[in-house]
This record gives C-alpha cells, structure tokens and sequence, in this order.
C-alpha cells in the first residue's frame, strides 16, 4: 500500500479548496516559506496550528493525519453552553475580503462576536449588568508596519506609524502617528499626528495635529492644531489654530486662531 506523507495530506486538502500556499498562509498567520515545507516534508506545522489548519480544510484533525473522522460524539462529551441570540453567527467564510488589513475579532464558540452588528465590549458589558462588576476589554497590542486596523478590542501600537485607518471597539494607544482616521469606542491618545479625523467615545489626547475634525465624549486636548470642526462633551485645550467651529461643553482653550463659531458651556480662553 503506498503511503501517503502528512505534507502530501496538507497540499491535497488546500488544492481541494482552492488555495493557493500564499493564501493558506494567510490564513494561519505563517510565511509561504513555513507552507511550502509543510508540504515537501521537510518540517511539520506547530500542534497549535493544527486545529486551525483542519478549520480551513473543513476536515477534522484525525482526518488531517489521515485517520477515520470521528462520526459520533462521545457520550460524555458536555453541551455547550447558550450563546445570546443577538450575536452574529458566521456561516461561511470570513466576512471580510482578503484585503491585507490587521483584524482583531472574539468569538463565542463558533460565533462570530463584534463585526457589525455589536461590539463584543458592549455585549460583554450588557451580559453581566447589575452585578456590579467590570470586565475589561482584551487588548491588541501591535508593533510594525501596518496599513488599516479593525479591532474589536482595546488597540496599542508602539512605536510604529499606521499608514491608514484605526477603528477599535475600546481605547487607542498610539505612541507613533496615525496616517488616516482613528476611531476609539473609549478613549484615544496618540503620541504624534493625526491625519484624518478622530473620534473617541471617551476622552482625545493627541500631543501632535489632528488635521480633521474632532469629537469626544468627554475632554479634547492636542497639543498642536485642529484642521476641521470640533465637538467634546466637556472641555477643549489646543496649543495651535482651530480650523472649524468648536462645541463643548465648558471651557475652551485654544492657543491660535478660531476659523468658525463658538458655542460653549463655559469661557473661551486665547492664549
């Protein structure tokens, strides 16, 4: 009977779904390099990987090292527990197209919590109110190049410049610059410029530019320029010109000019 190596099981199931070595390794989180090894035997992949490897075939890992797939569960095997119904179930592939972006998502078993239609921080939240406790949003935490990041999570980029956007479910640390928009369902703060609009559920602090418009929940303090229209919840400080109108509710400081109106709860101050 002729054999059938593992890295042989590996090329034949990804060729069943199309994918390319590339692809796959996109997949995992892997270089082509550690696929195409895979597949000529000359290594295997790390034990983590295999449950994740047998998801992207659709097979089971038995069936993956070429055994029988298991048709039954086991007699003792628990039920899981309930998951809420108002959570997103995903049915296929990844509801999003292969575009090179850094996602951060959680599930729930097999369900797909945050893309869309809820933050997984705002369910997470919802599921134990009333019994006065907090439970704090897992982190991103990110170093090197990258271009747009969606997160469902809280987001730290250190020292590292992101050429596009940052949407994140909780709070945004940002010691380097964000190239595009940067959208905090907490609070933001970054360390250098932003070069699109910001937006924070909670508080902005940004101690370069923000060369868009911005609008906070609470308190806005740059410690350069504001290029659009901004609006915060309570008060605003910025060290240069503010390009729009501001709105807040109490003071305002600014150390340039105001290019719009001014509709405050307390005093605006020129320095």
């Amino acid at each position: 009977m002729q054999q059938i190596y593992f890295g042989a099981r590996i090329a034949s199931y990804r060729k069943e779904k199309d994918l390319t070595q590339e692809a796959l390794a996109q997949r995992l989180g892997v270089t082509n390099q550690a696929v195409s090894k895979w597949e000529s035997d000359q290594c295997c992949p790390d034990i983590m990987l295999l449950p994740e490897l047998a998801d992207v075939f659709g097979i089971t890992i038995d069936e993956l090292f070429g055994r029988p797939g298991q048709t039954q569960a086991p007699v003792s095997a628990p039920t899981p527990a309930p998951v809420p119904s108002d959570v997103p179930v995903l049915v296929s592939d990844l509801p999003w197209p292969d575009d090179g972006d850094l996602r951060a998502v959680c599930y729930v078993g097999h369900k797909l919590m945050g893309h869309k239609k809820t933050r997984f921080g705002s369910w997470l939240r919802s599921a134990v109110a009333g019994k006065k406790k907090e439970y704090p949003l897992a982190e991103l935490r990110f170093s090197g190049s990258v271009g747009d990041i969606h997160s469902d999570l809280n987001v730290t980029v250190e020292h590292s410049t992101v050429s596009g956007d940052i949407d994140a479910g909780g709070d945004i640390f940002c010691t380097g610059e964000i190239g595009g928009n940067a959208d905090a369902g907490g609070n933001l703060s970054v360390s250098g410029h932003i070069y699109g609009d910001a937006a924070a559920g909670g508080s902005i602090t940004c101690e370069g530019n923000i060369q868009g418009n911005a609008d906070a929940g609470s308190s806005i303090k740059v410690g350069g320029s504001i290029g659009g229209d901004v609006d915060a919840g309570t008060s605003v400080t910025a060290g240069g010109n503010v390009g729009g109108s501001v709105d807040a509710g109490l003071n305002v400081s600014i150390g340039g000019d105001l290019g719009g109106d001014a509709d405050v709860g307390g005093s605006v101050f020129r320095k």
